[in-house]
């Protein structure tokens, strides 16, 4: 299975966000929100579960595209220095905040969510096979589970460019060194690791490129993006 399309940034979009790195992290992830649900026009879905949700940058689009969106994050100071922690910040008739472990989603019922949606989170998890299954449980048969992880591509350059700024080579996920993560990042190896589960990927989609250096490198990210190369990828997946 290979990636069906890839999406990039122009480089009008680069130049305009690439200032302050508030911004830029706010752009790429809004931006990643937009391309995904833009290959869902026809769909409002009922109920979102959405995990590892951060400071809420993203948040905000999933919500445009369900009835009632649950935020969720382990890590109640979760990118706090971005916008208000999650416990901070104010439920509503259709958005809830929660504190959940995505490898526990035990105080979900079954069959519960019409979406399950997650941006560069499993790469985190311990246990990303039972996170997985927890995912499974609490989808609704005809529910999707939309996921972005980090790409060999993201990985590359990242390392690269830890080493060209003098930084130490740092491990993004929970693998135990370098080697492991790069093939772990590979999407056939998340391909492989889904349907171990007997879940569907129904298609992935690449996501347009930078590197895990904020706003710095800016004349990289736009090569990258001129090269079609995918920072992330997206993986459509179903019961």
């Amino acid at each position: 299975m290979k990636p069906s399309k890839a999406f990039m940034f122009s480089s009008d979009e680069i130049n305009k966000y690439k200032s302050d790195p508030k911004d830029w992290h706010n752009f790429v992830r809004r931006k990643e929100s937009e391309i995904i649900f833009s290959l869902f026009p026809e769909n409002k879905f009922k109920l979102a579960l959405e995990l590892g949700a951060g400071n809420g940058g993203q948040s905000i689009h999933v919500l445009k595209h369900c009835e009632k969106l649950i935020c969720t994050d382990l890590d109640e100071k979760s990118y706090d220095w971005l916008d208000m922690a999650i416990l901070d910040r104010q439920n509503t008739d259709n958005v809830e905040y929660k504190i959940c472990d995505a490898q526990d989603l035990s105080q979900f019922d079954d069959n519960t969510f019409d979406l399950i949606f997650s941006s560069n989170m499993l790469e985190h998890i311990p246990d990303v096979r039972q996170c997985l299954r927890e995912c499974k449980r609490v989808l609704k048969e005809d529910g999707v589970m939309l996921h972005t992880m980090p790409s060999r591509y993201w990985k590359f350059f990242q390392s690269f460019l830890n080493i060209a700024s003098l930084k130490p080579l740092d491990i993004h996920g929970v693998s135990t060194n370098q080697w492991q993560e790069f093939k772990a990042f590979g999407f056939k190896s998340w391909v492989n690791l889904i349907k171990s589960l007997d879940l569907k990927v129904a298609d992935v989609v690449g996501l347009p490129f930078y590197v895990g250096h904020g706003n710095r490198f800016i004349p990289i990210i736009k090569a990258g993006n001129s090269l079609k190369l995918s920072a992330t990828y997206l993986y459509i997946v179903r019961k």
